[in-house]
Order: C-alpha cells, then structure tokens, then sequence
C-alpha cells in the first residue's frame, strides 16, 4: 500500500459540534480510559509519550494527568482541533499538525504510544500499526482502546448504529474495531500484554446527546441521501433530541470497549 495518501477517513467532521461531541464522549470514556492507562503504563516514568488522532486533546490531557511523562505529544490533521487544544493546555502537552497513517512522527522516538477510536476510522489498520511500531523506542508500549460492540434493545439507538455501521462500511470502515485490537501481536514486532473488555453503560441521554452531534455531520451525506428516506433522518434526529432532553439516570445501552497494549519486541 502507498503512504503517499492519507487511509485516515474520519467520519464526523472537525466543527465545533464535532469538538462538542468530543469533550462528551470524553466525559463518558474517562473512567474507562484512565484505568486502561494505569492499568497499562503506570508504574514508570516514560519519557515521551504520543496521543493519535488527538482531537481537542481530551485524551492527551488525560495521558498527562495520568502518567508520569517527561513530554506528552498530541497528533492530528485538523487544525481547528488543534487550535483548540492549544488554548486549552497553554504550557501543558505540545500538539503538532501530522497525518498520523505516515512515519515519523515529527516528535520522535516514543515510549508510549496511545489511540482511542482511531482504528475505526482507518483502511488496513493492521499495516498502519506496523507503522506506529517503528516509531516506539525498544521496549516502548502501544496502548489502544476501541468499541467492541454497543450492546441496546432501544430501538432509536439500535436504528442510529444500524446507519452508522451501514455508513461507515461504506467507506470501508467498521464501526466495531475491537477484534483487530484483540488480533494484534500475533505476528510482527509487537508482543500482546494487555488484551480485554470493559463494560461501560451510559446513560441514554448521554447517548442520545453523542448520536444526535455525530448525526449532524453525516445526516446531509451522498451515502445516506441514497439509502434512507430524508424523513426517517428526520424522525431519527427529533428522537434522539428528545432523549438527549431527558436528564435522567436510566441507561438501555452498554459498550463494550476492547482495551489492548502491546510492547515493541
């Protein structure tokens, strides 16, 4: 495969909304993520670490909170995320413009190496973690978190992952990346060390407010103009609105996040 272009195909966008669903989907995977990271990497002092596809950078500072680093490093495409998350960290983590499918990284050698739903995103993910490997000193920790799959019987939130799942394998993508993470190490430079599921329920109003920001980038798309009538979209959105509205506890829908880590043989 070439490197000469991007396989990066993000899916919702870098609007402010994006960066809005961001920093929820970042409130509601803290707890997840914070203890795959110490469960991973604490224990040490590393002395660089990378965040990919670091949007905002929520994932970064929490990388920077959690761990003990000399220099957290976020990398993204988008200039208007990273902008964002320049303001928000001013002389915390340093964040650099870089197509994280390419190597090197313009930070250098790391130590630890992080992504959360980036693999999802990505065509010949393995071939592209081949890649990231190269960029971990010996020794150095690869550490992913990605969905397994989105357990629900709400049939508003089952039709939303209906149309993403059919969207995204459109683009040759997968909305449920977490088996490549559990596939990974059985061959090439990485050795597994950390390969499990945790559960994590949301609240529906939550999920609901994540689906109806992810909706408005994709619900104008050639794809879905294609394939669903504009007013069972429409119908979708005021639904899942309506939900989002509802600050309740209740919770009919569970992922399960495949978290993985792999050290550099």
């Amino acid at each position: 495969m070439s490197e000469s272009k991007s396989t990066v195909n993000y899916l919702f966008g870098d609007s402010d909304r994006a960066a809005q669903r961001l920093e929820l989907l970042a409130h509601i995977f803290h707890d997840s993520t914070r203890a795959l990271l110490l469960k991973a990497a604490s224990g040490n002092a590393w002395r660089l670490a990378v965040d990919l596809g670091c949007g905002p950078g929520f994932t970064t500072a929490l990388i920077a909170q959690t761990l003990q680093c000399d220099r957290v490093v976020g990398l993204d495409t988008s200039e208007s995320f990273l902008k964002l998350a320049r303001a928000a960290m001013p002389g915390g983590p340093s964040f650099a413009a870089h197509d994280i499918t390419k190597v090197p990284f313009p930070c250098g050698e790391a130590e630890v190496i992080f992504c959360r739903y980036l693999l999802t995103h990505l065509h010949d993910p393995e071939a592209i973690v081949e890649r990231w490997a190269t960029q971990l000193g010996a020794g150095g920790l690869l550490i992913i978190e990605e969905v397994e799959t989105i357990r629900t019987a709400h049939p508003v939130f089952a039709c939303y992952l209906q149309i993403v799942e059919a969207l995204l394998a459109s683009q040759s993508n997968r909305l449920y990346a977490g088996a490549l993470v559990g596939a990974l190490g059985s061959s090439g430079s990485l050795k597994p060390l950390l390969n499990e599921v945790r559960m994590v329920p949301v609240r529906n109003c939550d999920a609901a407010g994540m689906f109806v920001l992810n909706l408005d980038a994709w619900k104008d798309s050639a794809f879905v103009r294609a394939n669903y009538p504009h007013k069972a979209i429409l119908e979708l959105e005021t639904a899942l609105i309506r939900i989002a509205e509802e600050e309740t506890p209740a919770s009919e829908i569970t992922w399960e996040m495949r978290q993985g880590s792999f050290r550099r043989k």
